[in-house]
This record gives C-alpha cells, sequence and structure tokens, in this order.
C-alpha cells in the first residue's frame, strides 16, 4: 500500500512540473507580454513598466523567473488580480470550495443513479424497462453537459419554475444549507448526466456477469429472496469494479464543473475563468488554471489509492 502511493506520488510530480511550466509560460506568450497583462492602459507609464519588471524579476533569465514564479507560487503569493484588484489567492480560494461542493454534488448523483440503474437493469435484462434505461444512458453518455444543462433550464426553471436557474445560495445566509440545495440540484445533475451512465452501463455489465455465477445460482436453488441474492451474494461482488469506474469519474466530474458552472452561472472556478478570459485578466487565468490543475491530479491519485486499499489485484495489474 505505502510503496503503490508513492510510486503514484512520484507519477504525480512530474505531471505537475509539466503543468506549472506550461502555466507559467502562458503569461509569456499573451499579446505585449506579462508587463501589459498586469498593467493594462498602464503599461504606457515607463515607470510603472520598469518597477513590474523589476518586482516580477522579468529582467532576468528565463529560467530564475520561472523559479521565482513558482516560489511564490508555493508560498501562495500568485499575484494582484488586474481586474478585481484584489490579491488572487483570496479571490480564487472561495471559488475553488464552491467548485468543490458542485463536484461532490454531482458524484451523488452519478454513483447513487449510476448503480441503481446498473443493478435494475441487469435484473430485468432485456425487458422493456432494460432496454428504456440503457438508451436513456446512451443518449446521457453522448449529450454534452452545457446542452443537458440548458434543456434543465428550460423545463425545470422557466416552464415548471421549481427551481432556480442560475447562482448560488450562500451557505452562511438565511437559506442555509437546503438554500444551496436548491440551487445545487440542476447544475449537479447536468455534469453528472456522462458519468451516472458510465456508471450504469459498467454496473450493469459486471452485474449480468456475476448473476451466472455458481454461488448465485446456488443460493437461488436454496429458495433465498430476491434480495438477498441481488445484494448479499451478487452485489457485493460488483462493488469492486463499481468503485474502480467511479474513482476513474471524479476527475473528469470535477472538470466537467468547470463548463457546467458557465451555464448555470456558478461561481466558482470555471466562472471566474470564463470571466477573466473576456476580461483578459491573465494573471488570474493563470492561477486558476495552475490551481484547477493541481487539485485534478491530486483527485485522481487520491482515487487510485483509494482503489487500491479497496481491491488490492489494483497494484498488481
Amino acid at each position: 500500500m505505502i510503496s503503490y502511493t508513492l510510486k503514484r506520488i512520484a507519477m504525480a510530480v512530474p505531471t505537475l512540473v509539466g503543468v506549472s511550466l506550461v502555466t507559467f509560460l502562458l503569461l509569456r506568450l499573451v499579446p505585449g507580454g506579462p508587463v501589459q497583462a498586469v498593467l493594462g492602459v498602464a503599461s504606457t507609464n515607463p515607470a510603472a513598466v520598469a518597477a513590474v519588471t523589476k518586482e516580477m524579476g522579468l529582467d532576468r533569465p528565463l529560467y530564475e523567473q520561472y523559479f521565482i514564479w513558482l516560489g511564490k507560487a508555493l508560498s501562495g503569493d500568485f499575484g494582484m488580480s488586474t481586474q478585481f484588484r484584489v490579491p488572487v489567492a483570496a479571490l480564487i480560494l472561495p471559488k475553488l470550495q464552491n467548485t468543490l461542493i458542485l463536484t461532490t454534488g454531482s458524484l451523488v448523483y452519478a454513483v447513487v443513479l449510476g448503480i441503481l440503474i446498473g443493478v435494475v437493469t441487469a435484473i430485468y435484462h432485456r425487458s422493456l424497462l432494460d432496454r428504456a434505461l440503457m438508451l436513456v444512458t446512451l443518449v446521457g453518455a453522448s449529450a454534452p453537459v452545457f446542452w443537458v444543462g440548458l434543456l434543465l433550464i428550460y423545463l425545470f426553471a422557466i416552464k415548471l419554475n421549481w427551481l432556480p436557474a442560475m447562482g448560488m445560495s450562500s451557505i452562511a445566509g438565511n437559506s442555509g444549507p437546503f438554500g444551496v440545495l436548491r440551487y445545487l440540484i440542476l447544475p449537479a445533475f447536468a455534469n453528472s448526466i456522462i458519468a451516472m451512465a458510465v456508471i450504469a452501463r459498467i454496473v450493469r455489465s459486471s452485474m449480468l456477469e456475476v448473476l451466472t455465477q455458481p454461488y448465485v445460482l446456488a443460493a437461488r436453488a436454496r429458495g433465498l429472496s430476491r434480495y438477498r441474492q441481488v445484494v448479499v451474494h451478487a452485489f457485493r461482488n460488483v462493488l469492486p469494479d463499481a468503485i474502480n469506474i467511479t474513482g476513474l469519474q471524479v476527475g473528469f466530474l470535477f472538470g466537467g464543473a468547470l463548463f457546467v458552472e458557465v451555464v448555470f452561472a456558478w461561481p466558482g472556478v470555471g466562472y471566474l475563468m470564463y470571466s477573466t478570459i473576456q476580461s483578459r485578466d491573465y494573471v488570474t487565468l493563470q492561477a486558476a488554471i495552475l490551481l484547477v490543475s493541481a487539485v485534478f491530479v491530486l483527485v485522481n491519485l487520491i482515487a487510485d489509492v483509494a482503489r487500491m486499499a479497496l481491491d488490492p489485484r489494483e497494484a498488481r495489474a
């Protein structure tokens, strides 16, 4: 377990280094360079240009600039937002919390509904219910999340007026956690639809294979209830496959949340990145890309280690 964890961490380090290099060069490739990206219209002031050039170490070799920037980033200093005129770290971290809330809600949808659909369709194999649900999962796995999000907004927010279409309620506000859940239902479901379909199809395939195993047939011959046959004998052996595919979907859900946030105006990192692109706030965009990439790698690392802990055969695969 420990050796596998260390191996996965060692594999993650080069990825993070590569991401940091690409992110560092992002600000150097924008029109006008990093000085104009930081100063904006004030870049016509020679004194301001000289001050920023010295502060960012732009008068030094490129590799030294990289290590200076990386050292500041690791200490939490991402610079000052040119759009909001506040430290970037203070701007991004609350947005990251909102993105993680959306990702967690999407994961709950994907796991609960995906496993439920997979088990039910396996039990009623070749029935009309099985064919209908598999058609739904096929469409869900192929549909872009932003398109699903727009359909959900039109149906449940505009037509039926059951749920809010956009935004997010604060947990600390008067509405409390339940108010947040009302805003979370639609974007979390839209983000989970592809992962849900993948989990359902994998669980169905594994469940169909397990239901034909001798120990399940023996349990049926002994007259055990359908519940004990499915839950106690069959599903317990499907669980490792369900956990494996769920772990693979966690990073996908985090990445998909960035697109869903734009559709639902969810105040997370994705919506912040969208607004910074529009306003050309490259400093904030650079920090957001670095942070999102780091979280994505970390989430996948935790998922891999969790899968190995639950099924040690993964480490030998």
